[in-house]
């Protein structure tokens, strides 16, 4: 009897191959290459056997979900009896604008599931089962969201098929222009079923001024705003949430006080959403998640669109807020990059995207450095102040006639955004002062061209372009109440400033919301303001640190430092013992005391302003503005300053 041979540990020569299904389950395949011949598992079960390359295992888990998502989908067609009924078919556009017909599911899933749902009619009303959550029965710290009857709900909120539909084409019609980052032509259910935070949002937005639904703003700010946030704390997988941020970014949520506006923070969110979802990398997506997916055609076109929409709007917040840009402008941006993807923008984006690149290097050049007066006199700081006009110059040549309304109000502010540099240097040159004054002239023309317009577009505006006619506003004052005002048309200005109180009085959507009170203080200030001591200069900035919105907030705090003077430690003691309250030993931090002057009745002006009291004549001022809280607070709120005799 022979002896076996001692196992030495050593393979054996060869290479063992497995096919794609015995892979997936861990089996041992005997699979034969040469001759081809399939394994025996394959043959007992007559399923096909094959090797390939860059097959990867699948999870069960995630291959029963699959099952499971196409079982529930067939006992809703079944229970409706959607079998024996055509498909309906979604409209589609040819360029990638919004590709709504895939959703992140869709991509991420296998092609046979993804098929079947896309074939599911849209119409179909959405049935719940016990076994199945779906993004329209999943409750979210009470936010119920639903889709029956005919009608939307949302928490206690519920709208018809018809209120939703008007909704939408108002949407389309007055505010699409400003933001094209929405697909017209589809259905109101496909945005529902897709993302449920981008479907509202956009009834958010279209009930600002829908002369069909007053009060519906209003009633769903506080759904619609824990849904909001509940989305965003479950850690969205769908970039279409990045969709509804720029929205929402866009025209943000009415609020009376900054200190409750999010838009700044909601933008940075968007921002870090779109880069976790791989939306800075469109056609390298697949290496930002964990699944196999290939992105392309109109998907990927999709996803460059709303990349590009998301650092439009990014860079517009930035601008409006006075706050460093998050923007990435880097090389997926570039011609050649959209070229390898086959995607080319419209032209009125991409001029778009090239005015807020221009902002993006204007910030970078002229307001991230130190604020320090000197600085922007030396002559390395001149040098960049005239390679960037003559960058715009550029732009105004290259665009021509051929720029859209709202591009070149946009165009305008830019240069606006350009030009207020010169309110950081320490002596102002009366050139530079001319320009910013045509600036802000031609900008401020520009809006009042928009508000006679057709469809009231000035109402439809964007806040960031409601924050450049305010800074417009703010400017224009600071020039007008200086000594430069005698080089410059006193009376020519004084209208432009009467049109932008206008102007922002027509952007308000609910009673005593930011613009109207922006409005009010606007028209106080002008009435309570005069030519500065000699010993000031007027055009001079004490705060520096709000990039190119410094100067609202230093005019702000020039008026409250006139007419609301902090007390001195001494007075501040002296009125504390008198109330027998001692505030050196206090244990707390020490506070200002209500400056009783204001109090005195003469300071009150009446409702109707005489005509040497004021500019702008306007029954009943609200309350005065707060979202300069800092600067604001402990003003009452019926004050209202005195005219300057």
């Amino acid at each position: 009897m022979e002896k076996t041979p001692p196992v030495t540990g050593k393979r054996r020569g060869g290479s063992r191959k497995a096919c794609n299904e015995c892979k997936q389950q861990k089996l041992r395949c005997d699979i034969v290459q040469t001759p081809a011949a399939s394994c025996s598992r394959c043959r007992r079960l007559g399923i096909e056997c094959k090797i390939e390359q860059s097959f990867k295992r699948i999870s069960k888990r995630r291959h029963n979900a699959e099952m499971e998502k196409e079982i529930a989908d067939l006992r809703r067609r079944l229970g409706n009896g959607s079998d024996h009924e055509p498909a309906a078919e979604e409209p589609h556009e040819s360029h990638g604008g919004d590709d709504l017909s895939r959703c992140s599911e869709d991509v991420f899933a296998r092609r046979e599931s993804a098929a079947i749902d896309r074939s599911r009619p849209v119409s179909v009303p959405i049935e719940t089962h016990p076994s199945v959550a779906t993004p329209l029965t999943m409750k979210r710290d009470g936010s119920i969201i639903s889709q029956d009857e005919g009608h939307w709900r949302l928490e206690d909120i519920s709208i018809s098929r018809a209120r939703i539909a008007r909704l939408y084409d108002q949407y389309f019609t007055y505010y699409h222009p400003f933001l094209p980052l929405l697909n017209p032509p589809k259905p109101p259910e496909v945005y529902l079923h897709r993302c449920p935070l981008l479907a509202w949002t956009i009834i958010c937005v279209a009930s600002r001024r829908s002369p069909y639904e007053p009060g519906l703003l209003s009633a769903l700010s506080g759904p619609f705003s824990r849904l909001l946030w509940s989305t965003i704390t479950s850690v969205p997988q769908d970039y279409r949430v990045v969709k509804a941020l720029c929205v929402l970014c866009t025209w943000p949520l009415p609020t009376t006080s900054q200190r409750t506006d999010a838009t700044f923070m909601l933008s940075g969110l968007m921002m870090q959403i779109a880069m976790q979802l791989g939306l800075h990398r469109p056609v390298q997506a697949e290496e930002f998640t964990t699944f196999r997916m290939e992105v392309q055609g109109e998907a990927l076109k999709d996803r460059l669109h709303t990349w590009v929409i998301c650092n439009i709007v990014a860079q517009n917040v930035a601008t409006g807020y006075g706050q460093p840009p998050s923007t990435i402008y880097d090389w997926a941006l570039e011609p050649a990059s959209l070229r390898d993807a086959d995607y080319r923008l419209p032209q009125d984006l991409a001029i778009r995207l090239r005015i807020e690149k221009f902002c993006d290097r204007v910030t970078k050049a002229l307001y991230s450095s130190k604020p320090e007066p000197a600085e922007f006199v030396s002559a390395d700081k001149l040098v960049v102040v005239q390679i960037l006009e003559s960058e715009l110059r550029e732009m105004e040549v290259e665009f021509g006639r051929d720029i859209s309304a709202i591009n070149l109000i946009h165009l305008r502010a830019a240069e606006l955004h350009f030009r207020y540099f010169m309110f950081l240097g320490s002596n102002a040159r009366v050139d530079d002062l001319t320009k910013l004054y045509l600036a802000t002239t031609s900008f401020l023309n520009r809006v009042l061209d928009l508000e006679t317009s057709p469809g009231d577009l000035i109402g439809h505006s964007t806040n960031y372009i409601l924050q450049m006619i305010v800074s417009a506003a703010f400017a224009l004052m600071k020039l007008l109440k200086s000594s430069f005002s005698r080089h410059i048309d006193f009376n020519h200005g004084k209208l432009l400033f009467n049109g932008a109180i206008s102007a922002i009085r027509r952007i308000s959507v609910m009673d005593h919301d930011r613009p109207i009170r922006l409005a009010d203080i606007l028209a106080q200030m002008w009435n309570a303001t005069s030519l500065e001591p000699a010993e000031e200069d007027a055009l001079q900035l004490k705060v520096r640190c709000r990039m190119s919105m410094s100067h609202v907030y230093d005019t702000v705090w020039r008026w409250r430092q006139r007419f609301r003077p902090v007390k001195s430690l001494e007075e501040m003691q002296a009125a504390a013992i008198a109330a027998n309250q001692d505030i050196s030993t206090a244990t707390g931090p020490m506070t200002r005391q209500q400056d009783s002057s204001l109090e005195d009745s003469s300071l009150i002006m009446p409702a109707q302003f005489d005509e040497g009291g004021a500019f702008f004549s306007e029954a009943g001022f609200s309350e005065v503005f707060d979202s300069l809280n800092w600067v604001f607070d402990g003003i009452p709120d019926s004050f209202v300053a005195p005219p300057v005799l």
